[in-house]
């Protein structure tokens, strides 16, 4: 059982909330304040005065990282825990974060006079609002759970907290594919894994493909897990990034796989980003002729996207996933609580896929997604959950009815993709993220459904804001002539003897696939790389 952590401003009642919470629960409670003065043989106050700030978030680091290793309890941290990177990678690992929040006024009102707060020294009132607001930010996008306690009693807080504690969070989607599967969607989800894997595999190895960073961040969770199911686990790591996606790869894994003795009755786990399932699920699927996979993405990208459809695949010297099968997945689990040890990066790689799929859908995820960006930026948990069920959702609806590209309709999720993907070609994989080529495919397209089949132009600008708004950084198109992404669109595996075909939008909601003329596509595509020279 992992712990719950309870973070937030000085004087949310976190120590007072936790203690209750504790009795409730039944877990120890630790204070992380009176750990760091156990351990350091000095107040608080005393330790700011003689260490300063640094000496004193290094000995809360270390009191937090003591911490983690003992049973499962509820923690309550100081306020000022959230601030560095390594500790909220410790919360985020380790347990569920509850936010309390709390406005500055309240907060000085419970206080009182602020004595003891050495950040408020001199002049508590003008000080207090000035360091909520910087940290507001760090308290949202590490949160699990955020519990509001204004105008509660700690009794009315503890009792929220304890309810949310034990709501679930997960959502269960169904994909009606030629093998029906469930994609099991929110904070939490991973802990189904070991039920999963008890209905798809029947002997006692299951290999875990996953990536060097992804490994060590959560490589012992997810061997726990495969091992309370009643299997061994193999665990199978390969360096991190699109280069991983090769035929070299994907055969070493495959010659794994046979070393480890897997069998038909065996299983694979794909537990990563795209990259990991793309690569994952294409061995799983030519081993032995076939053996279950069940994705496990850990990247908003391949929650929103790639881990749902059971599309695999490596890329060639000539193009991006240019050999591949469809091999649907047994079961796919994303759990949200995974995506906030992720980097920024990586999270503006996912907005992209986002965007895409809302475009595509229409409606009210368009409307969430373009109404929303501001909490969505700041990874407020319950929206991040409600846009990664809804995307999985609109996607689970498409592969449904076209599993294997026969109708054409799944083609839409081509959307951006078409100059996205020569971007990456001829730019260099793991030069840029998948995600931001994708934006640029996007906007050009974007333009061009403007231009040819009467995109509103409000529309346009709205999509460029909300990338924007977002986070998701534009490519460095000035590197890029013209005549070379024509000529990787004309490879495309989607061209048709030559011709570029382009998903393109009357309306959110609204798409077509249309052949885009050479001449027009060249005039267009010169327009856009000098207007993206220009803003890149």
């Amino acid at each position: 059982m992992s712990h719950v952590f309870l973070t937030g401003f000085m004087g949310s009642g976190k120590s007072t909330v936790g203690r209750l919470v504790a009795e409730r629960l039944g877990r120890p409670f630790v204070d992380l304040d009176a750990e760091i003065e156990q351990r350091t043989g000095m107040r608080i106050s005393q330790l700011f005065q003689s260490a300063g700030e640094d000496g004193f978030r290094e000995a809360e680091h270390e009191a937090l990282a003591a911490a983690v290793q003992g049973p499962a309890s509820v923690i309550a941290c100081g306020g000022g825990v959230v601030l560095r990177d390594e500790n909220r990678r410790l919360l985020k690992r380790w347990g569920t974060v509850v936010y309390l929040s709390v406005t500055a006024e309240e907060a000085l009102a419970r206080i009182g006079d602020a004595a003891d707060r050495p950040l408020l020294a001199g002049d508590a009132r003008g000080i207090a609002p000035r360091i909520l607001e910087a940290r507001l930010g760090l308290y949202r996008a590490t949160a699990d759970l955020t519990v509001d306690t204004t105008g509660r009693t700690v009794e009315e807080v503890a009792d929220e907290v304890v309810r949310q504690l034990s709501g679930s969070a997960v959502r269960v989607v169904e994909v009606p594919v030629d093998l029906p599967y469930q994609a099991f969607v929110g904070r939490g989800a991973l802990e189904l894994l070991p039920q999963a894997l008890s209905r798809v595999a029947a002997s006692g190895s299951v290999a875990v493909v996953t990536d060097e960073t992804v490994g060590g961040l959560h490589g012992g969770a997810i061997e726990r897990l495969v091992s309370e199911a009643g299997f061994q686990t193999v665990i199978e790591q390969v360096p991190p990034g699109e280069r991983s996606k090769s035929w070299q790869t994907a055969g070493k894994l495959v010659e794994r796989f046979a070393a480890a003795a897997l069998d038909r009755g065996s299983a694979v786990v794909a537990f990563g980003g795209g990259v990991v399932g793309d690569l994952a699920g294409f061995a799983a699927s030519v081993y032995m002729r076939g053996i279950p996979v069940v994705q496990v993405p850990t990247t908003l990208l391949a929650q929103v996207d790639s881990s749902i459809g059971g599309k695999t695949g490596v890329d060639l010297e000539h193009g991006k996933n240019l050999a591949g099968t469809f091999w649907q997945p047994a079961a796919v689990i994303a759990d949200t609580g995974l995506l906030h040890t992720l980097p920024d990066g990586e999270w503006a790689n996912g907005w992209a896929e986002v965007v895409k799929t809302a475009l595509l859908a229409g409606g009210g995820l368009w409307e969430m997604v373009a109404g929303s960006t501001e909490r969505l930026a700041a990874r407020d948990d319950g929206v991040v959950l409600d846009v990664v069920g809804s995307c999985v959702r609109f996607k689970a609806s498409v592969v449904g009815d076209d599993p294997r590209e026969s109708s054409g309709l799944r083609e839409c999720l081509n959307l951006g993709h078409t100059l996205g993907h020569a971007i990456e070609r001829e730019l260099g994989y793991g030069t840029v993220s998948h995600g931001v080529a994708v934006a640029e495919g996007l906007r050009f397209a974007a333009r061009l459904s403007a231009a040819l089949v009467g995109l509103d132009e409000a529309v346009v600008e709205r999509i460029d804001e909300v990338l924007r708004e977002l986070g998701v950084p534009h490519a460095p198109l000035e590197r890029l002539p013209a005549e070379r992404l024509l000529a990787a669109m004309r490879a495309d595996k989607k061209a048709l003897k030559g011709e570029v075909r382009f998903v393109l939008l009357h309306a959110p909601g609204e798409w077509v696939v249309e052949r885009v003329d050479g001449e027009m596509l060249d005039a267009h595509l010169q327009g856009f790389l000098e207007e993206g020279g220009v803003t890149a």
